[in-house]
C-alpha cells in the first residue's frame, strides 16, 4: 500500500494572531521595508542634528 506524502507550502514569513485578527505574510515586502527605512533614517537624522 503506497502512502502519499502530504507536501505542504513555503511557510510564511509571518504569521501574527492576536485575538480573532489574523496576519499572515507569504513573503518580505522590500519596497516596504526600504520606505520604512529611508523614512525613519530620515527623521532619526534630523533629530539627531537638530540638537
Amino acid at each position: 500500500m503506497a502512502t502519499k506524502n502530504r507536501t505542504t507550502g513555503p511557510q510564511p514569513f509571518l504569521d501574527l494572531r492576536i485575538g480573532g485578527v489574523r496576519l499572515t505574510v507569504q513573503r518580505i515586502p522590500y519596497s516596504m521595508l526600504a520606505l520604512a527605512t529611508g523614512i525613519v533614517g530620515s527623521l532619526g537624522s534630523a533629530v539627531w542634528l537638530g540638537r
